[in-house]
Parts: C-alpha cells; sequence; structure tokens
C-alpha cells in the first residue's frame, strides 16, 4: 500500500498488498495463542465494503487504506473477499475496547459498511468458530441496514 512495503507474494493479496487469507489465518492463530498466554482478548473483525454493488479497485484500495489507518500497529488487516476485510485485534477486553475501532471504521470510509466481530475467550475457544461466530454477527449487521455493525450475541 505504501512505498516502504515489499511486493506482493502468495501471502499477500496482489491488488492491496495485504496479508491474504492464509496469511490472516496463521496471525490469527498466533494472536490466541498468545491471548492464551497472557490471559487476554482477541477480536475477529469482518467488514464489507459497498454493500451489494460492485466495488472498484479504486474504492477497494481506498477501503484497505482507511482501514489501516484505524488499527493499531498491532493489529492485522487482511483482504478478505472482493470487498471485504478481516481485522484481528489483539489484547482486546470485549466490546468496549473495539467500539472505538469500529466508530473510526464508520467514520473513516465514506462507502457503505457492514461490520461483524467476534470475540475470544467471550464468543468462542478457537479460530475457526471465531471466523464463524464474526460471519454470523455480520450477516446480522446487513439485515440491519447499511453501515451497521454488530457482535456476536450466542
Amino acid at each position: 500500500m505504501n512505498a516502504s512495503q515489499s511486493p506482493p507474494d502468495e501471502h499477500h493479496d496482489p491488488l492491496t498488498a495485504l496479508p491474504n487469507r492464509r496469511l490472516l489465518d496463521d496471525r490469527l492463530r498466533q494472536a490466541l495463542h498468545l491471548a492464551q498466554r497472557r490471559d487476554t482478548g482477541v477480536a475477529f473483525m469482518l467488514v464489507d465494503v459497498g454493500g451489494f454493488a460492485l466495488v472498484s479497485d479504486d474504492a477497494v484500495l481506498d477501503a484497505a487504506r482507511g482501514l489501516a489507518m484505524c488499527l493499531r500497529k498491532a493489529d492485522t488487516l487482511a483482504r478478505w473477499g472482493a470487498a471485504e476485510f478481516a481485522a484481528v485485534l489483539t489484547d482486546v477486553k470485549g466490546e468496549p475496547d473495539c467500539r472505538p475501532v469500529i466508530e473510526r471504521v464508520l467514520h473513516a470510509l465514506q462507502l457503505d459498511v457492514v461490520i461483524g466481530v467476534s470475540h475470544f475467550p467471550t464468543d468462542a475457544g478457537d479460530a475457526d468458530a471465531l471466523v464463524r461466530n464474526a460471519d454470523a454477527a455480520r450477516a446480522r449487521a446487513r439485515q440491519s441496514g447499511r453501515r451497521q455493525y454488530r457482535f456476536y450475541a450466542r
């Protein structure tokens, strides 16, 4: 995304140079391992940009830049799909720690944004469940309309 980044490879998205799903999965599992050792939390956030409309490459790049500015350097932002992103937020205690990040995302992106979030260990005990629960929360947010977010609720 900037001149200091290395060119995309098999672990990075060719358009945005962000980590791809393969690298994100590794970073999520590492974050969960550290969280267990340190007795902290991890949030997994799925972000759809642009609603159901087709989103141009320029819009995807703008969204990637905007999202990156909303996260801390210790967090991981990855391209999840065509107009979807995922983020691993480390050292979070739950919804109160995630809300400021979500509010920054909603403020920074001028596209239709839908966000789903799940938290370890509250909502899930492993990476697969954390991703599934964030996806379920995102689906509930999408049902509520544009520029919405939801946390996973059992």
